[in-house]
């Protein structure tokens, strides 16, 4: 059975260039990413990884597109659980636009199995207000 899409849409005050950056620089995306490096060389065909500082792998992907600044679609497979990790990969698309004097990011994460809906649940929403916060404000968010 097709599950349907978990689609996230905000507005974000930065410029695209800014938050290409933030989504894929590992010294940014551990200060809102659970504390996790995400590292690629963000080309068609490379390795994503989502990881520890000591290089423990929660998720892998590969770079499926890559626009900078407008559009990176990559897979997403969990590997630090059972469950989810023997689910197929599913896939992440963030399209970022400029709207006047913020973007607006839309990231579309579809494909899942149960498992990995599961393990994603409430994520992204905790992700993306990291994101937010931290591109407008230059502090992460600490949130209990």
């Amino acid at each position: 059975m097709q599950r349907p899409a978990d689609v996230h849409e905000l507005y974000i005050r930065t410029t695209p260039e800014q938050l290409w950056e933030a989504i894929t620089d590992p010294a940014w995306t551990s200060r809102y990413w659970y504390g996790a490096f995400n590292r690629s060389g963000w080309q068609p065909g490379d390795r994503w990884v989502s990881e520890s500082e000591d290089g423990e792998v929660y998720l892998e992907g590969e770079i499926v597109e890559a626009e900078r600044p407008s559009r990176l679609v990559h897979t997403f497979h969990v590997v630090d659980e059972p469950e989810p990790a023997a689910e197929a990969p599913s896939r992440v698309t963030w399209e970022i636009g400029a709207e006047g004097e913020a973007c607006r990011l839309v990231l579309t994460h579809e494909g899942m199995g149960e498992a990995t809906e599961e393990y994603t649940a409430g994520g992204w929403a905790y992700i993306l207000s990291g994101l937010k916060t931290l591109l407008e404000t230059g502090q992460p968010l600490h949130i209990g």
